[in-house]
């Protein structure tokens, strides 16, 4: 075969000419020298003779110039030379559109590549500055958790209160709180639960780390994933940029999903994925991203009560069930009213630069003689509202308005006709200053002695007289004692005694 001079001889970049068969028709200098041969001895010979190319990658390289004047082909690399290149344009000759340039009538593929080094370097490059992207947005993220924890309050939460409700809670809190088990935390709405879990954290090894707080009630649907999971950019619409979920900002930290009974069964069931593999990835990506997260979860609801009606996942409620902390109403613990009154008025008065002034004992009896269905968040709310509003020497305080209906404002309720003394008076019937009036031990004993009437005189049981005053049947027997209340026995007794008479 006759060798022409290449009719690319003056491009700076490395050109091979090749038949059909891919056999070397011509090359320039540039390619000469980095195919380590002289421009005028390499004609006739294989492409294989320079490359390392098998028949596949010659059929990938065939059916790639098939496609069009122009493809991308795979990396290839040169015999005897450590160096890959990049077959950069594959060009069917018949598109080439000068049959002058190419100066043979055999041409048929016009090879051009370029030294890979620079390209793979780029690529690493470009690699590593999405690595770091990556990185300085998760970095950038868990300031901002932190940033709200400082401004949230103390690291170190305080839990106000010295009963024996609370004195046990705070021994479960100390025995778990050095662990790594997830934890249930149940009570009712206002009573504390979310400080609980922050106390938690707060003695556990994870404290220097974020915790991540996350209610469940308050997500919509169409984003618990992407909340707790996060998303990748263009997931879905409005996805502008990459979005680290909860998860993965409390990685190495704690996170706390209040009202967890609140997620639907098909967030139940991923978040469960999560728990027990330890790994997520994010909505719209395939990286599976393992994540060292301490579960903390809280609701108002019975899990197992939900679990029974089927609204909640059994597998989840027991990984989620491993150790259960119940935070008291206030209502089983009035004997930390006054502590808890004390710490909330110092702390909104200082807040208000308002002068912090003694509790009045009428004010005292008031909180006592009130059921708190809102508990330590209504209290707190209605300390703040009489810290604004106080004038006087001492903190005097007016009770919320109750959102329940009283029996006697209720449609179809009688208000006449019937015998006074045909049903026990409730205290919240009686009015308020009298109430006032009462001590605080005249106030406890009438309101025992209303539970004991409405129960049939009967301390225990499902129905008894402490079940309705939500305490124990002995520590209710203790106070009777204390308060000159006779024994239901003994009470019974004389009831029938009078009936006889």
């Amino acid at each position: 075969m006759t060798v022409s001079t290449s009719p690319f001889h003056d491009l700076p970049v490395p050109v091979v000419l090749v038949t059909r068969e891919w056999r070397v028709i011509s090359v320039n200098p540039p390619a000469a020298e980095r195919l380590g041969a002289k421009a005028d001895h390499v004609g006739g010979l294989a492409l294989s003779t320079f490359f390392e190319l098998g028949d596949a990658a010659a059929d990938r390289l065939r059916e790639a110039a098939n496609t069009g004047p122009r493809a991308l082909v795979q990396s290839l690399r040169i015999r005897r030379d450590d160096r890959p290149i990049v077959v950069d344009a594959l060009i069917n000759a018949a598109h080439a559109g000068d049959s002058r340039a190419l100066q043979t009538n055999d041409a048929a593929w016009i090879i051009v590549f370029l030294d890979a080094e620079s390209r793979l370097a780029q690529q690493e490059e470009l690699a590593r500055l999405q690595r770091a992207l990556a990185e300085s947005e998760k970095a950038r993220s868990k300031m901002n958790v932190l940033t709200q924890e400082l401004a949230s309050g103390d690291a170190a939460p305080r839990i106000i209160g010295a009963s024996a409700p609370i004195l046990r809670m705070l021994e479960q809190v100390d025995r778990v709180a050095p662990t790594d088990a997830t934890v249930l935390i149940h009570g009712e709405s206002g009573s504390g639960k979310e400080l609980v879990a922050r106390a938690i954290h707060a003695q556990s090894r994870r404290s220097t780390r974020p915790l991540v707080a996350v209610n469940c009630a308050a997500m919509p649907e169409s984003l618990i994933e992407s909340q707790l999971f996060g998303h990748e950019r263009g997931a879905f619409t409005g996805a502008d940029r990459q979005r680290l979920g909860k998860f993965e900002l409390a990685d190495t930290g704690t996170l706390f999903l209040d009202e967890v009974a609140e997620l639907s069964m098909q967030a139940q069931a991923k978040l469960l994925r999560v728990i027990q593999e330890g790994a997520l990835e994010r909505v719209g990506g395939s990286e599976t991203i393992r994540v060292d997260v301490r579960l903390v979860a809280a609701t108002h609801r019975e899990l197992a009560e939900q679990v029974r009606r089927g609204r909640f996942r059994e597998d989840l409620f027991y990984r989620l069930n491993v150790f259960r902390i119940d935070v008291p109403s206030l209502r089983d613990r009035r004997e930390d009213i006054r502590a808890l009154v004390e710490h909330f008025h110092e702390k909104h008065a200082k807040r208000m630069a308002r002068p912090i002034l003694p509790l009045s004992e009428r004010a005292m009896r008031l909180l006592l003689s009130y059921r708190w269905p809102g508990n330590v968040r209504e209290l707190e709310n209605t300390v703040e509202r009489a810290t604004l509003l106080a004038s006087g020497p001492e903190l005097d305080i007016e009770l919320p308005q109750s959102p329940v209906i009283p029996d006697a404002a209720r449609p179809g309720s009688s208000s006449g006709g019937g015998s006074a003394s045909s049903a026990p008076r409730d205290p919240a019937s009686i009015p308020r200053d009298v109430l006032l009036d009462l001590s605080l031990d005249q106030l406890q004993r009438l309101q025992i002695m209303h539970a004991l009437e409405t129960r049939g005189y009967r301390v225990f049981g499902k129905d008894g007289a402490a079940e309705k005053l939500g305490l124990n049947p002995q520590t209710l027997l203790s106070r009777m004692v204390k308060l000159g209340i006779p024994r239901p026995r003994a009470m019974r007794k004389a009831l029938k005694g009078d009936r006889a008479e």
